[in-house]
C-alpha cells in the first residue's frame, strides 16, 4: 500500500508547466515551429495550478523559459498589472542567458483585496519581439489556512488502495475545525472517510484513496475544499491519474 504526503507552506514554489502563452525573439515574426521551438525564439512557462498568498503574506513562484536553436539572449521579466497591493521582488528580475528560470516572490500587503487574480508575465528579449503568459495568484485573507496537492499527479491502479494524508497551514489565530471535501472523485474512486475533519490543533487528516477494478480510467482534476467551522473555505486541485491494472 503507497503512501502520498502532502504538505502545505504559505511561499510554495510551484513547478512550471507548458507555456500556453505567446512566443517571443527575433524569430517570432515566422511561422511556428510544427514540432518543439523555433529556431531563435523562446517561450514563458509559469506555475500549472494557482499560486495561492495570503494577505500580509509572501509566496514564492518559478518562471522557466524555453529557447530555440541560436536563441541566447538574457531576458528581462515584467508583470504590467499586478493587483493592487501586490508587489514583485526582485522589481525587474532576468533570466540570464544560459540559464533556464528564475525565482521571484509576491507579497501581499494587509489590505490586498482578497480573490482570484491573473498575473500577466511578459518577457522582454535584449533584442526581438517580447513573449507573454499568464497564470493564477489567489490572495486569501489572515487568520485562514491554505492547503496544497503535490505538484505531480497523484497515481492510483485500478483495484488499488493508497493512504494519503492531507496537512493544512494555519495562519495567525485561526484554530477552527476544517472539514475536507472531494469533488468529484472519478466513477470507482472513493475516499474513506468522505469528509475527514481536522480537529483545532491539529493540521493534518489521513484518507485512504480505493479504485474498485473498473474505476474510470483516465486523468482527472479534484476539487479539495475545506471548510472551517466559521470563515471562508480554501481550496486546491488535485491531479488524479487512474491506470488499468
Amino acid at each position: 500500500m503507497g503512501m502520498v504526503v502532502l504538505t502545505t507552506t504559505l511561499a510554495t514554489t510551484l513547478g512550471t508547466g507548458c507555456s500556453q502563452g505567446t512566443q517571443g525573439g527575433p524569430g517570432a515574426t515566422g511561422k511556428p515551429a510544427t514540432f518543439g521551438q523555433a529556431a531563435d525564439t523562446f517561450n514563458l512557462s509559469v506555475p500549472m495550478m494557482t499560486s495561492s498568498v495570503q494577505q500580509g503574506g509572501t509566496t514564492s513562484a518559478v518562471v522557466g523559459i524555453v529557447r530555440g536553436v541560436n536563441f541566447d539572449e538574457d531576458v528581462a521579466l515584467l508583470f504590467p498589472d499586478l493587483p493592487k497591493g501586490v508587489t514583485v521582488d526582485p522589481a525587474s528580475p532576468q533570466i540570464k542567458r544560459g540559464d533556464t528560470e528564475a525565482k521571484v516572490e509576491f507579497h501581499a500587503a494587509d489590505e490586498t483585496a482578497t480573490g482570484d487574480f491573473k498575473i500577466n508575465v511578459t518577457g522582454h528579449p535584449t533584442k526581438g519581439t517580447d513573449a507573454k503568459i499568464g497564470f493564477q495568484l489567489a490572495v486569501t485573507p489572515k487568520d485562514s489556512f491554505s492547503i496544497s496537492v503535490p505538484r505531480s499527479a497523484t497515481s492510483l491502479i485500478q483495484g488499488e488502495t493508497r493512504s494519503m494524508e492531507i496537512s493544512i497551514e494555519r495562519q495567525k489565530s485561526f484554530e477552527e475545525d476544517v472539514t475536507l471535501r472531494f469533488d468529484p472523485l472519478p466513477t470507482g474512486v472513493t475516499a474513506e472517510p468522505s469528509e475527514p475533519m481536522i480537529p483545532r490543533g491539529e493540521s493534518m487528516a489521513r484518507i485512504v484513496l480505493s479504485a474498485t477494478e473498473d474505476a474510470s480510467l483516465g486523468n482527472f482534476t479534484v476539487k479539495v475544499t475545506g471548510h472551517p467551522t466559521t470563515g471562508s473555505d480554501a481550496t486546491s486541485m488535485l491531479r488524479l491519474d487512474v491506470a488499468k491494472k
